[in-house]
C-alpha cells in the first residue's frame, strides 16, 4: 500500500475522531457515538458544518504530514504525529469550553512517560523527561494557587505532558514560548481595548503551540 494512501486512511479518521471527542467530552462521554466527515457532509449534502469541524478534520492530516515529513515513518515521526493530535484536541476543548479534560491528558501522560525510555531524541533522556513531567505541573499548580483560578489544573496536566514529550531543557523552552505567546495575546487585548487585566484567556492553545514547535524541532 502506498505511503500516502496509508497516511490518509489513518490521519483523516483521526481528524474526525478529534471532532467527535471535542463534542463528547463536555457531555461526559469518553467516546463519540459515531464518526462523521464534516467535509463530506458539506460537499455531498450541502450541510455547512462549524468552522472548527472543518479546520480540525483538515488540520490533523496537515499536522501528521508535518511530523512524518520531518522525521519520516519512524518512531519519532509516529509519536510526534500522535502528540500533535493530542495537542490539537486540547487546544480546541480549551478554546471552546475552557476545559482540558483528564480523560485526554491522563492517558496522554501515561503514554509519554512509558515512551520516554525509548525516545533517544529527548534532551536529557528519560530522566530529564520524567523530571520535567513532575516539576512542570508542580510549578503550574503553584501558579494556580497564586492566581486563584487564572491558571487551572488542566494547564498543569498539559505542562506535565509537555515536559514528558519535550524533555529537558527543551520542555522549558516550550513552556516559555507558550507563556510568551499567551502574554502577547493578552497584551493585544489590552491595547485594542477588547479586554482588561481580569479578562480570562485560555492558556492551553498557547502552551500547545509552544509544544508543537518543540516537537517539530523548531525551538533548538
Amino acid at each position: 500500500m502506498p505511503f500516502w494512501t496509508l497516511f490518509l486512511i489513518l490521519a483523516w479518521p483521526l481528524g474526525m475522531l478529534a471532532n467527535g471527542l471535542a463534542d463528547a467530552l463536555p457531555a461526559r462521554r469518553v467516546l463519540p457515538h459515531r464518526l462523521r466527515s464534516a467535509w463530506a457532509a458539506w460537499i455531498r449534502f450541502g450541510r455547512r458544518p462549524r468552522a472548527r469541524e472543518l479546520a480540525l478534520e483538515a488540520g490533523v492530516p496537515l499536522l501528521w504530514a508535518l511530523a512524518l515529513g520531518r522525521f519520516g515513518l519512524s518512531p519519532r515521526g509516529i509519536l510526534c504525529a500522535l502528540y500533535l493530535w493530542i495537542l490539537a484536541l486540547v487546544a480546541v476543548t480549551d478554546l471552546e469550553r475552557r476545559r482540558i479534560y483528564d480523560a485526554v491528558m491522563l492517558p496522554a501522560i501515561a503514554l509519554s512517560a512509558l515512551a520516554a525510555p525509548v525516545s533517544p531524541w529527548l534532551e536529557g533522556g528519560a530522566v530529564g523527561a520524567w523530571g520535567m513531567g513532575v516539576g512542570a505541573p508542580i510549578f503550574f499548580f503553584g501558579l494556580a494557587l497564586v492566581t486563584r483560578g487564572g491558571i487551572g489544573g488542566g494547564d498543569a496536566t498539559l505542562a506535565a505532558f509537555i515536559g514528558l514529550t519535550a524533555g529537558f531543557p527543551r520542555g522549558l523552552r516550550a513552556l516559555s514560548w507558550g507563556a510568551l505567546l499567551a502574554g502577547a495575546f493578552a497584551l493585544g487585548l489590552l491595547l485594542s481595548r477588547r479586554g482588561t487585566l481580569k479578562t480570562p484567556i485560555p492558556y492551553g492553545p498557547f502552551l500547545a503551540l509552544g509544544e508543537a514547535l518543540a516537537l517539530l524541532g523548531l525551538l533548538g
